[in-house]
């Protein structure tokens, strides 16, 4: 108890110096928070139920992001209450694609549609509000070459840190979550049973004997989504180095990303992994660099292939042919996602659908597509908003990328970009918003970008660029 006091007290004291930076103005504070504290997220609350076994610390740590968030809004809008008639700001398509997305989040939060409780319904919607929220504060962000710099910082702790404790893990092949009582905490935090071989859940094991990790993330489908930010930005630190000393560091780093790709083995972010290597390599022109990465990949592939076991044969041919149980359970949930949209175009209600908390599991419908998740739930209209706002969020980030001359501004719009793109076979086989880090960092840095490519195209209106 005396130990959680103390770590409680630290963490206290870091909140109280980035609320007083917010507070005051300084929005891009709200980086180091969602770098330095959501990565760590579950994996505190695990510590806090484990030392003091009390429910009330997890939901200290739980509601203090709500917290930050929320009052950071409030504090914001009150401090420019005399200011809202001189106050200019120019909405993008973009903006007005959130707005409209968090709208419509507020009609089916209001309106009883579905069969989820009012409670539910506010619990759920919080979330999709934090998103828009955290997307608008860094639009009216400024992000320094400085503070860019400190985020590397951080950036190389994070990749560091959980390359050391996922490999750590997956060469005893016994999870850190065990030891910190992950199992006890569903249990007494989401009243849910852990499940499979591992007493965990399913998404730690990658069959009967062998386990997936993820450090300290909440899961290894969220670890594997954090390393495609990670590899996003170590390949543009890669691309830009100049000195061969930089280049090996920053190979090295991208190494560690790979092998905590494997480590963690989630399908769908390995494909991701080298999909953005190609499109960073297309981004940058370096064609004839491309070449050789097909012509590895290729000779990787084939070796693979013919000296793999068949056990691993097997398992490729029935992922990719969906007979693989995992691929399986994909499938079964975007076809009954698909009919209950045909059925029910305007959508079912709120809190109906996808893994987060506040869904009741003996009522969802759905679970296993972000798009589809909220096709279900707010309609075929919502799905295609928020598959524009990820498409607009891509392009605009690769534009600001092209056009830009100033270097921490094409790093920005580079990992944001990417991220984003590398995100979408995540968001087509799982709930992927509910990844805090991933999600809300990304839409922190597209809000950043969105300015940026606000700015771009004056400039180029007015002829400058």
């Amino acid at each position: 108890m005396i130990l959680f006091s103390i770590i409680l007290f630290i963490y206290f004291l870091f909140l109280g110096y980035i609320l007083k930076n917010i507070y005051i103005g300084n929005l891009n504070y709200l980086i180091y928070y969602l770098l330095l504290f959501l990565p760590f997220y579950t994996f505190f609350q695990l510590i806090s139920l484990k030392l003091t076994g009390h429910v009330f610390s997890v939901h200290i740590i739980k509601y203090s992001k709500d917290f930050v968030i929320f009052s950071s809004l409030c504090v914001y809008i009150l401090g420019y209450k005399n200011e809202w008639i001189k106050f200019s700001f120019k909405f993008s398509f973009l903006d007005k694609l959130i707005i409209l997305f968090t709208l419509i989040t507020l009609i089916f939060t209001v309106i009883p549609i579905g069969q989820a409780d009012f409670i539910s319904r506010i619990l759920y919607s919080k979330n999709i509000f934090i998103i828009s929220i955290v997307y608008f504060f860094g639009r009216l962000s400024i992000v320094s070459s400085e503070q860019w710099k400190f985020v590397k910082i951080i950036l190389i702790f994070l990749v560091v840190f959980g390359f050391s404790v996922s490999g750590i893990e997956y060469f005893s092949n016994h999870h850190l979550h065990s030891i910190l009582n992950y199992s006890e905490y569903l249990i007494n935090i989401y009243d849910r049973m852990p499940v499979g071989n591992f007493g965990l859940s399913w998404t730690f094991e990658r069959n009967p004997f062998q386990g997936r990790f993820a450090a300290f993330f909440s899961d290894p489908l969220e670890f594997s989504a954090s390393l495609i930010l990670f590899l996003s930005f170590f390949l543009f630190e890669l691309y830009q180095s100049k000195l061969k000393s930089h280049k090996f560091i920053n190979i090295l780093f991208l190494v560690m990303i790979f092998c905590s790709f494997l480590f963690a083995y989630s399908r769908a972010s390995i494909v991701s992994a080298f999909f953005i290597l190609i499109v960073s390599l297309i981004l940058i022109k370096k064609y004839n660099l491309l070449y050789r990465v097909f012509f590895f990949f290729i000779i990787i592939s084939l070796l693979v292939f013919f000296n793999a076991s068949n056990d691993f044969i097997y398992f490729l041919e029935d992922t990719l042919s969906f007979r693989e149980l995992s691929s399986l359970g994909h499938l079964f949930e975007w076809i009954e996602g698909v009919l209950t949209i045909v059925e029910n175009p305007f959508g079912i209600g709120l809190a109906m659908s996808g893994n987060a908390s506040s869904v009741d599991q003996s009522i969802k419908i759905g679970g296993e597509n972000q798009f589809l998740i909220y096709g279900i739930q707010m309609g075929i209209i919502s799905l295609i908003i928020y598959l524009l706002m990820i498409s607009i969020s891509i392009y605009h980030s690769f534009k600001v990328f092209l056009l830009s001359k100033t270097n921490h501004v094409k790093s920005i719009a580079f990992v944001s970009g990417l991220t984003k793109l590398g995100l979408l076979i995540p968001l087509f086989t799982a709930n992927a918003e509910l990844y805090l880090f991933v999600s809300l960092f990304s839409w922190f840095l597209v809000g950043v970008t969105e300015t940026n490519f606000l700015k771009s195209s004056q400039s180029i209106d007015n002829g400058i660029m």
